[in-house]
């Protein structure tokens, strides 16, 4: 019997919690920057890399169940999660949602490359959401004008992105200076994300399509984001529910036992372990999706 989701709640607390935090951090490091002395700033710097890690898994699950369904708060709490995590959203929306489509296989736009390295992976990635390549914008560009209005707000979501940077380097140039490391950095740890993900996974294999952390602690803080053979396999299912649809997956064998761990994805030895052994060749190409049972809409 196929897993029939909860009602889903007008305001996921739990999530917009985690996001308020952003806001107030935000808040205190433009109000207290001027007197803080340098470890009061690197303290600070520190808090919002761990911020931002932790708001991408809010942003993650926004986009596919809105953690506000009011109509204008959605609209809203979509750009402060994109400018939370760096991204412009309504552009990171739809390559997140290529990614669903093809699953880490030939198609997906932020796929490793041919005989690329985890490092060099890591990167590229990081810096595309600033520095966009010509033919993936295009892609963005063009995806952007099936839905009325989402031109609109992929220009609206560069501006509000790079434009409160420009702003910021022109009011506080050292401010600017430090945020936007932190912000790499914290994207670079998203990335790595990505690699553990889908480690050895293989997009042409319903019962390979993403690697499963079982980590209580990750799952806790993240919203079941270990989850993610589930995740793929039903993208738009509530994340309260992927735990019962893991269970439920592992005994129809649709999740592989080499695919499991115990380690969350940021585990030390799990990150070491990625840029040591992760292969130079991408996994199995795939030309169409033929693994994911629910396509997610592009509609939020």
């Amino acid at each position: 019997m196929p897993l029939r989701p909860s009602a889903l709640p007008t305001l996921d607390v739990p999530h917009l919690a985690v996001h308020g935090l952003w806001c107030t951090w935000l808040a205190a490091l433009l109000v207290s920057w001027d007197t803080l002395p340098m470890t009061g700033r690197v303290t600070l710097m520190g808090a919002g890399f761990l911020l931002l890690f932790w708001n991408y898994a809010v942003l993650h699950n926004h986009m596919h169940q809105p953690i506000a369904r009011p109509r204008a708060l959605r609209w809203l709490v979509s750009r402060t999660l994109g400018v939370a995590c760096g991204f412009a959203y309504r552009g990171y929306h739809i390559h997140h949602f290529n990614h669903h489509r093809y699953n880490d296989g030939e198609g997906d736009w932020g796929r490793r490359r041919s005989g690329e390295g985890a490092l060099r992976y890591l990167v590229r990635s990081t810096l595309t959401p600033w520095f966009w390549p010509h033919g993936l914008l295009a892609n963005v560009w063009k995806v952007a004008g099936q839905r009325k209005g989402q031109r609109a707000e992929l220009v609206l979501d560069f501006v509000l992105l790079q434009g409160s940077l420009v702003a910021l380097a022109l009011w506080r140039p050292w401010l600017a200076l430090s945020y936007f490391g932190m912000m790499l950095a914290g994207q670079l740890s998203i990335h790595v994300l990505n690699l553990a993900a889908h480690h050895e996974t293989d997009a042409t294999r319903r019962d390979s399509l993403a690697v499963t952390s079982t980590s209580r602690l990750y799952n806790l803080l993240c919203f079941n984001a270990g989850y993610h053979q589930a995740h793929h396999l039903r993208p738009q299912l509530p994340w309260r529910e992927l735990p019962a649809l893991t269970e439920r997956l592992a005994s129809e064998g649709l999740i592989r036992p080499a695919l499991q761990t115990p380690l969350s994805p940021i585990h030390p030895s799990w990150v070491a372990r990625l840029l040591k052994r992760y292969a130079a060749a991408p996994c199995a190409p795939q030309k169409d999706s033929t693994t994911t049972s629910e396509t997610p809409s592009a509609a939020i």
